[in-house]
């Protein structure tokens, strides 16, 4: 017998602990709602189908609303539902006008027919004119709307997939036709069932369980400051065991190699460490994009509620300046990685047991730094933790009751100082907490007494500045940047999040948080109807926003010159450029695509319209082969194999839970209908959950219902009714095998046009828009480049001003950013892609291109938080007058101010400053990816903190850390370790593109 000690050890009640199971396939209550949500409108379609009054007005077609209610997608939030929806009857009606016209000229075609054997073909029902007509008309239709649909992706996929459907339904038939009137029963007969399936999909959508983007925004700020509390404990971790990243395994490497013998601490640790971080800082990311996509639709939505639109776009640019410090801090590893490889051996000394002596030394007073930057940041982290949750609280995103609270709080309770979210005095004590922390940088040269910029030789301050011994290149301390660099990102970060909880104290002190009310989009109401309005997909276009050379007529686009014409000069020339316009249009990827998509629907189609294969084409139902065609058909040849496969064997589910729902109830209508939902509701779990199967879970749900919904068409019409279209019947376990080779031949045929005439492959489509990326970071780098010389020179502006070179600076920076943030995630997506690839020729080098989009990511962080440091100090011109105010004064001179103005100067007049190598090789490095070209010989990156050893020569009393209580002193070290950091990025950037195309007849000289 078994004890009960022996039951309790049973593994049993771990693995069917419902929260253990739930948390493995990422099933949360909302996510099940979504699932019974989702699964409605496929079932109610086939449902009412059973009563009278539908199935007499769709007859032999109704099985089509059940695939119209999926392609609806009632899940997709209620503003883009609705903008999208809008769209699919639009695009539905003007297919059904079009067909209408098709038919009218089908028909005419017949009627004017003087072949010999026109009256047999009249007999028959075959007449090759009218067949002729309809295929031309298929084969345009088709063409144009698919060059469409890959011209606005987001907006149009849908809506040009019911068009497509509906119109190769239809003109697959037309040419059968005999009058005028059967051809319009058949149109108007299919538009309602359309009709129908798009109603059951709104009314699931807006009255069962409703989504909101709101609502999305909502709890993306919720699982914001959760995600920035992570990638804060993940730094903390790295920090607190990363002593041996700076010592022993890190910076301390570049001793001689006799010392890199002695033990090392094992890296296994600090590797996992480092690996969290990077995954927590790219968790954030991906939640702050889809924060982005979320914002762009709640701002279109009738809503009540608190919180307007323009109040949640303000809370999205607060969100993206708590982001931009928090990625710079998560760079830590990589800079480490960085200093470590560039640092060369230093001097030999005399004796080896000396060197041993100044190396224990170090790794003392590396620890030191490493547990006050250790102390400094994990107060940081609690300070911002319970900041971003009192605004989440002031803001009514969590109740009370649901604040997280940190063990002891932050601070001393019994002194009336401690920090609590829920009480009154927050506010006032953690802008008083704030204080204490930056006031406690003053404390700083103590703690680091032995850190400075560099390691001179003679290190007395009593000693004159002429008899100073000038220390080389190598001599620079890495240690000093870096410990200045994280404490400025931190004060960053602090200031970040007090004007998130200033924020949030605004909208309760001006009522806006007291009563709900009617949020209605005046501004984005007229821009609701325009499909040409910004979206977060346009990155297939690659439009820019924006050229920082023009930036001061803020243009939202450049048109660049044609190196073949000349600007028209007169009427004539000035009107034929439509041509060039047509051609263009023609020739542009979007029309190749859509042309594509018509020849490979045309592959099955044209057996629609031959005399020998018409009959055929109907009776093995030929037209789901063209559905999946229109409705899974990818630009790439990549994302095309993948789904081949994927879609077959989604497809074969369906074939078997068709089956189960059919036969389990014993084929009983409404125990079919219930089983029907269940597996809908399993189907949607991969709809919902596994985004990158969006594709083959729409095939899959699609062919779960027509099969069973055409069984059920059968039963209720009966035998002769139902097979009233020519269509024989089938049983459930013939008619499941035809639709799996419906989809594997729609599959089979989509792949060969994306390869033929000749192949459009994710690897082609990477390099391209890689060359894209290079070109948009250009851009950035530029505007970056401007924003901090105009901050040297005082004509910066503020901000807040609409007309000032800051908000226009600003401006676009946002804009390039956003931009190459949605380049850099097609690149991702692309790169995934290009595994699904044969290799023909030769591999891929896809780490290569990884390891490029990794340095343009950390490069485009490091830029963009340059020009951040810039813009949120005062300018050192403004300092400066006012210190000779100062000066005049009684008082003793601000010499601090004084150092602020003479570095902005030193920095000024740079070379290395006023060089604009870095745009110029971005743009080479783009242009030569973009065309498949080496690169020109003699290109170089630069030097690591260039102005930090100009500095050197010049006074090194100038980065002294006792200037550490200057707020612009940590700006200036920051800037110049992310500068570094750039100048590093660029270098590896060089030598992948130089990897991927060398300059053979150069190389070969060497």
């Amino acid at each position: 017998m078994t004890s009960a000690g022996d039951r309790h050890s049973s593994p049993f009640p771990k693995i069917f602990n419902p929260s253990t199971w739930r948390q493995q396939l990422n099933l949360d209550s909302r996510t099940f709602l979504m699932m019974l949500k989702g699964a409605l409108p496929p079932t109610v379609v086939i449902a009412i189908y059973q009563t009278d009054a539908i199935a007499d007005i769709t007859l032999t077609i109704g099985y089509l609303s059940a695939l119209i209610s999926v392609l609806s997608q009632a899940l997709m939030p209620r503003a883009k539902f609705l903008k999208i929806m809008l769209f699919d009857l639009l695009a539905t009606c003007v297919s059904a006008s079009l067909c209408c016209l098709a038919i009218f000229c089908a028909i005419k075609a017949r009627e004017h027919n003087t072949s010999p054997d026109a009256s047999e073909a009249v007999e028959n029902g075959y007449n090759s004119d009218a067949c002729a007509v309809s295929a031309v008309w298929l084969i345009v239709v088709i063409w144009l709307a698919n060059a469409i649909r890959a011209w606005k992706p987001m907006e149009l996929q849908d809506p040009m997939v019911a068009f497509s459907v509906f119109a190769s339904v239809t003109l697959t038939r037309a040419g059968m036709f005999v009058t005028l009137s059967d051809g319009l029963e058949f149109v108007s007969r299919l538009l309602k069932g359309f009709m129908i399936g798009f109603a059951i999909a709104i009314g699931v959508s807006l009255f069962i369980y409703p989504i909101t983007s709101r609502g999305h925004v909502f709890r993306d700020i919720r699982g914001y400051v959760t995600a920035i509390e992570g990638v804060l404990k993940a730094q903390i971790d790295f920090v607190q065991g990363s002593s041996e990243a700076w010592t022993a395994g890190g910076l301390l490497s570049r001793t001689r190699t006799a010392l890199s013998t002695r033990e090392r601490q094992p890296e296994s640790g600090i590797g996992s460490k480092k690996e969290k971080l990077q995954a927590a800082i790219a968790d954030l990311n991906t939640l702050h994009g889809k924060l982005q996509s979320d914002l762009f639709y709640s701002k279109d939505e009738i809503a009540w509620g608190k919180l307007s639109a323009s109040d949640l776009n303000e809370i999205g640019g607060l969100l993206r300046n708590l982001l931009l410090p928090l990625s710079g801090m998560a760079m830590l590893p990589g800079i480490l990685d960085m200093i470590v490889s560039h640092e060369g051996p230093r001097d030999e000394v005399d004796s080896l047991s000396n060197e041993a002596e100044q190396v224990s030394q170090k790794e003392l007073e590396i620890r030191q730094v490493v547990e006050t930057l250790h102390r400094r940041l994990d107060e940081c982290a609690g300070l911002v933790g319970l900041g971003l949750q009192y605004a989440l609280l002031k803001l009514e995103l969590v109740k009370e009751k649901q604040l997280e609270r940190q063990p002891g709080g932050v601070g001393d309770e019994e002194t009336g100082h401690h920090l609590d979210p829920s009480k009154a005095n927050f506010l006032s004590t953690f802008d008083q907490k704030l204080r204490d922390y930056a006031s406690r940088r003053k404390y700083l040269p103590r703690a680091l007494a032995s850190l400075e910029a560099f390691i001179p030789e003679k290190t007395t301050s009593e000693v004159a500045s002429e008899d100073r011994t000038v220390a080389n290149d190598a001599d620079v301390r890495q240690e000093f940047f870096l410990i200045l660099y994280m404490s400025q990102l931190q004060d960053s970060l602090l200031n970040a999040t007090l004007g998130f909880v200033k924020f949030a104290e605004g909208k309760v002190a001006d009522g806006t948080m007291k009563r709900g009310r009617i949020i209605f989009p005046i501004n984005s109401i007229r821009q609701w109807l325009s499909i040409t309005s910004e979206s977060e997909n346009d990155s297939r276009r690659g439009s820019s926003p924006g050229n920082p050379s023009s930036i001061y007529q803020d243009n939202s686009s450049t048109k660049h010159p044609d190196p073949e014409h000349l600007p028209p000069s007169n009427a004539w020339e000035r009107a034929s450029t439509v041509f060039r316009h047509i051609s263009h249009v023609i020739k542009s990827e979007e029309s190749i695509f859509g042309f594509r998509v018509a020849a490979a629907s045309f592959c099955v189609g044209i057996l629609a319209y031959l005399h020998q294969t018409q009959d055929f084409f109907i009776r093995q139902r030929c037209i789901w082969a063209m559905i999946v065609i229109v409705i899974g058909m990818s630009p790439t040849s990549g994302q095309t194999m993948l789904g081949f496969v994927t879609r077959i064997a989604a497809t074969v589910v369906s074939l078997v839970l068709s089956l189960m729902v059919w036969y389990i109830p014993d084929q009983k209508t409404a125990g079919v209908i219930v089983f029907l939902y269940l597996a809908n509701v399993f189907e949607y779990y991969f709809y919902i959950t596994k985004p990158q199967l969006f594709g083959p879970s729409v095939i899959a749900i699609v062919t779960l219902n027509v099969i069973v919904g055409y069984e059920l068409q059968i039963r209720k019409l009966g035998h002769d009714l139902g097979t009233s279209n020519g269509q024989p019947y089938y049983p459930i376990y013939l008619f499941g095998p035809y639709k799996l080779a419906a989809v594997a031949a729609g599959c089979a045929i989509s792949f060969f046009w994306v390869i033929l005439p000749y192949p459009v492959t994710s690897k082609t489509t990477l390099r391209k828009t890689l060359g894209q990326g290079f070109f948009t970071l250009a851009e950035f780098y530029s505007c970056m480049h401007t924003t901090i010389e105009l901050w040297l020179t005082g004509k910066l502006g503020n901000v807040q001003t609409p007309s000032s070179p800051s908000y226009l600076l600003s401006k676009t920076r946002h804009n390039l950013f956003r931009q190459e943030m949605i380049l850099l995630n097609a690149l991702r997506t692309l790169s995934h892609f290009s595994t699904f690839e044969p290799p023909i020729g030769g591999k891929f080098p896809k780490d290569t291109y990884d390891s490029i989009i990794s340095e343009i990511q950390r490069m485009l962080v490091s830029m963009a938080l340059m020009a951040q440091t810039a813009q949120n100090l005062e300018t050192p011109q403004l300092t400066e007058r006012q210190s000779s105010v100062d000066a005049d004064a009684d008082g003793p001179p601000n010499t601090e101010s004084k150092w602020t103005s003479r570095l902005a100067s030193i920095a000024l007049n740079s070379e290395t400053f006023k060089s604009h190598s870095t745009t110029s090789l971005l743009c080479h490095l783009g242009s030569s990816i973009t065309n498949a070209q080496p690169l020109p010989p003699y290109l170089s990156a630069g030097d690591s903190f260039p102005l930090a050893r100009q500095l050197q020569q010049i006074d090194e009393g100038l980065l002294s850390i006792r200037h550490v209580e200057d707020p612009a002193f940590p700006a200036f070290v920051a800037m110049e370790v992310l500068r570094s950091v750039v100048g590093d990025g660029l270098g590896g950037l060089l030598r992948y593109v130089m990897f991927l195309l060398p300059f053979i007849l150069l190389l070969s000289s060497y």
